[in-house]
């Protein structure tokens, strides 16, 4: 029987970097106020800093998160279905990658970047023709598969065909969790925040879209590596995943 978390031998190392207050909640508007003279400004670099420690060649959001960066969608003028395992390469010019997956594909870009980071966007065979030419038009890299929300198949690609080492993979906690349940982390990159949300209803760090009865984390177990405290009370934890190891739950 294959094992659950069997994961194609292509594939690029994955750590889920991400920062949340201490009860794990991930809107930092909503989090309360470092102690001290410290704006969470500052918090913030600091945790853009140490994501910068962690030399990954890619990084990645999910759609939510892509789409607060760019607002609009992308109405298409013609259904007409398209092949999956296309796979076009836009402009590549940038020290990383930034990718996102996009199953309904409208995301309407106003750049081929995101923070100076050439785009990657994994996307469906619902995909039209005339968005995957708006892709083209505008420089943008995509991966087109049967099902878009594949990650395993999508991260082979992502491996092969774009070279892609090591991502850095910075939410929101729907990917996070998607990611989770699919046992494509290698590795968690926790930066706890010294603030509390408190309200239960706030999006947490890992959010899998299922029953109550999935458990995405199961036959996987958190090795810490590292710990430590960095400026304005900020702890930093990094654990290695393993999977179907040293775990309660197989």
């Amino acid at each position: 029987h294959q094992n659950p978390y069997y994961v194609q031998k292509m594939k690029p190392e994955v750590i889920c970097h991400i920062m949340g207050s201490v009860d794990g909640r991930l809107l930092p508007q909503r989090w309360s106020a470092p102690f001290g003279d410290a704006a969470p400004g500052e918090l913030f670099s600091d945790y853009a800093a140490i994501g910068r420690e962690l030399s990954a060649d890619a990084w990645m959001f999910g759609k939510a998160t892509t789409c607060e960066m760019f607002p609009e969608r992308y109405v298409a003028e013609s259904a007409r279905p398209t092949q999956s395992g296309r796979v076009h390469k836009g402009h590549r010019d940038s020290r990383r990658l930034f990718i996102t997956v996009d199953p309904e594909a409208d995301i309407l870009y106003t750049s081929d970047r995101l923070r100076g980071d050439n785009i990657l966007t994994v996307l469906g065979t619902n995909a039209s023709a005339d968005y995957l030419s708006f892709l083209e038009e505008t420089g943008i890299s995509y991966i087109m598969l049967d099902d878009p929300t594949d990650l395993a198949a999508a991260m082979t690609v992502i491996a092969e065909d774009f070279g892609i080492k090591r991502i850095s993979l910075q939410g929101g906690g729907i990917i996070n969790g998607a990611m989770l349940a699919s046992g494509l982390l290698d590795e968690l990159s926790l930066v706890i925040y010294p603030g509390i949300d408190g309200n239960s209803a706030a999006p947490s760090i890992f959010e899998f879209i299922g029953s109550e009865d999935n458990r995405p984390a199961s036959g996987q177990a958190l090795e810490l590596i590292s710990s430590g405290v960095r400026k304005h009370g900020i702890v930093w934890l990094r654990y290695k995943i393993h999977r179907g190891a040293n775990s309660l739950h197989r």
